[in-house]
């Protein structure tokens, strides 16, 4: 029974997700070859891709501030639109503020449809985001757009530092949309999921923080990962599981940082640190460290 209910949750979801994508996922083949996917470093986890004449950002967090736990979360948009002037889609790997805290601003903006759990489409209503931009994901669906699929993986979030010590934060969720405006202290974890993309012959996993379930990456190819630091998991099994052309790093830097005072050395030494931990795996592994508005082109 458990089985049915979800595979019927799925189809209804695959049937609202198609509905905003209007047309087939299917596409020329010799048109695909020419169509090129750009990634765009925005901090943090974030990123803007460009594949044909789509938008999607995952993750955008330009604010590069903290919260306040008891005032309403106000969202730098100034910063925002000095990068972001249009979005298709917006996918939200958890629903902590350095990940989603800009969501609710753009997706108003631009109209964006927003993918997320069930904490983040709460959190969107709370922000008086429309409900029709919203999609409600719980890990295992296939989503199909015009031009590009993903695939929705349930995920865990990265170990925190509490009081010096290393934690495994509670997965909250928010129920249902809160009364009143929007609070620093209203960005709870809610789920956290990994995002396989297919764009043509490219496939790219976003990873929004630094862990995995190992069980749940079987079957992935990608030839591209957007990877975050090393925390709760075994790396060399993870590559050997995955064994990707190329990762990129990020979430690395000091998300609260305006992005005029660069990346610090440390966090550059951090990441440096990554390198030479996946080169010790597989030193065929293309690795990169970005920085900040980097663009990439998949060849």
């Amino acid at each position: 029974m458990a089985k049915a209910k979800r595979q019927l949750l799925i189809a209804i979801f695959l049937v609202l997700f198609c509905s905003f994508s209007a047309g087939s996922a299917a596409h020329d083949a010799s048109a695909e070859l020419q169509e090129k996917v750009v990634l765009q470093w925005l901090g943090n986890a974030g990123w803007k891709i460009r594949f044909d004449k789509t938008i999607i950002l995952i993750d955008p967090f330009l604010t590069r501030k903290d919260r306040i736990m008891d005032a309403e979360w106000a969202t730098d948009e100034e910063a925002v639109l000095k990068v972001i002037r249009g979005a298709d889609y917006i996918f939200a790997g958890h629903s902590h503020h350095d990940h989603i805290g800009d969501v609710p601003f753009i997706a108003k903006r631009f109209g964006a449809k927003v993918i997320g759990s069930r904490a983040t489409v709460n959190l969107m209503l709370t922000a008086d985001v429309n409900p029709s931009q919203l999609v409600t994901i719980g890990g295992g669906e296939t989503l199909i757009a015009k031009d590009f699929s993903v695939q929705v993986i349930e995920s865990q979030h990265g170990w925190l530092l509490r009081n010096g010590k290393r934690v495994q934060p509670k997965s909250n969720e928010i129920l249902e949309p809160k009364s009143g405006p929007l609070l620093g202290r209203n960005f709870v974890e809610g789920r956290s999921f990994l995002y396989y993309f297919n764009f043509g012959k490219h496939r790219v996993l976003h990873q929004s923080t630094g862990n995995f379930i190992e069980e749940n990456l079987a079957g992935l190819q990608p030839d591209t990962i957007l990877m975050a630091p090393v925390q709760g998991y075994d790396l060399v099994d993870v590559l050997k599981i995955l064994n990707p052309q190329t990762i990129i790093h990020h979430h690395f830097d000091e998300w609260q940082a305006p992005f005029m005072q660069g990346i610090q050395e440390s966090n550059i030494r951090r990441a440096e640190r990554f390198v030479g931990e996946v080169k010790a795996v597989n030193e065929k592994i293309k690795v990169i460290i970005p920085s900040y508005f980097m663009t990439y082109i998949l060849e």
